[in-house]
């Protein structure tokens, strides 16, 4: 008897634990699948019907992917898309992790505390309050960045209203609502590294480059890793900046996907191309994110 108390105790007090960490996660589970898991499988099936006169959905095997993969108008989308998330994810990275080390070499704490708020700032911002800033200091005429330039004797320029400077415009405001974000996880990294790994570095004789290089961007990499990540998901998907600035214009040149997507859900209400697009981000962000963390990620122990 005694013996099957003692066996069977542990056992009820594991499941008792289960059953607790189960309850506690429940309603991140639920809120994560009606929010998510339950849209995707929709937009999955979506993908293969579509609406006819009358409001009914017809099953078209994988004719919508044949139309939405051979439209220029969507690879347009994609091409503008990728040149955005090329100009804004480097860009927004290599300055989030300088600004980083920069505040983390302050030594007043209050002072790296009142810089580290200031940067965050605008991470805090809502994106389409953010691109309204933008729109009026890239006004051509009232624009305080027109402004500034005049007084160098330099020529205003259109910005959002040219197509070969609407792209790079754009990119810019998301590495201004971004920058604070990514450093705030890079500060937080660096605080955490040992500061034994830096003394013996000096006591080797290693320099500042060399500490860089070899000690603290090698114990940045999973952080490195997650924010690059986290930037290619947050660019991929630009909609806010894009809808409230320009509106894929001018001619179609700042049009990216998820605008594509939209006019096509909302405006010509063809539901199903916008279900194909839908599954096409997804998968590519899939995809890219699971490439990235299998060759970039490198343990590191010292």
């Amino acid at each position: 008897m005694r013996h099957w108390v003692r066996v069977a105790f542990p056992k009820t007090y594991m499941d008792r634990q289960r059953r607790a960490g189960f309850l506690f996660i429940l309603p991140a589970v639920t809120y994560f699948s009606l929010v998510f898991i339950v849209p995707l499988i929709q937009s999955v099936i979506g993908s293969f019907h579509r609406t006819v006169p009358g409001g009914t959905s017809q099953f078209v095997g994988i004719r919508l992917y044949e139309k939405v993969l051979t439209d220029s108008t969507f690879w347009t989308a994609v091409r503008n898309t990728i040149h955005l998330l090329l100009m804004s994810v480097p860009t927004t990275v290599v300055l989030a992790l300088v600004v980083a080390i920069g505040l983390h070499r302050l030594v007043s704490l209050r002072w790296r505390n009142v810089w580290a708020a200031m940067y965050f700032l605008p991470f805090s911002a809502s994106l389409v309050a953010a691109a309204l800033i933008w729109q009026w200091i890239y006004d051509p005429v009232y624009g305080f960045l027109n402004y500034g330039l005049s007084l160098v004797r330099i020529p205003p320029q259109k910005w959002l209203q040219s197509l070969a400077q609407v792209r790079p415009s754009i990119a810019l405001v998301s590495v201004w609502v971004r920058l604070g974000f990514d450093t705030m996880i890079f500060l937080a990294a660096l605080q955490s590294i040992p500061g034994e790994y830096y003394e013996a570095a000096d006591i080797d004789g290693a320099s500042g480059w060399q500490r860089l290089r070899y000690l603290t961007l090698p114990l940045l990499n999973p952080q490195i890793i997650m924010v690059c990540i986290l930037e290619l998901i947050f660019n991929f998907k630009i909609f806010d900046q894009v809808y409230a600035t320009t509106q894929g214009g001018p001619a179609s040149a700042s049009q990216t996907v998820i605008m594509l997507l939209y006019d096509t859900a909302f405006k010509y209400f063809r539901m199903g191309d916008a279900s194909v697009m839908a599954v096409f981000v997804f998968v590519t962000l899939l995809t890219v994110t699971l490439l990235q963390w299998r060759i970039f990620r490198k343990p590191i122990e010292y």
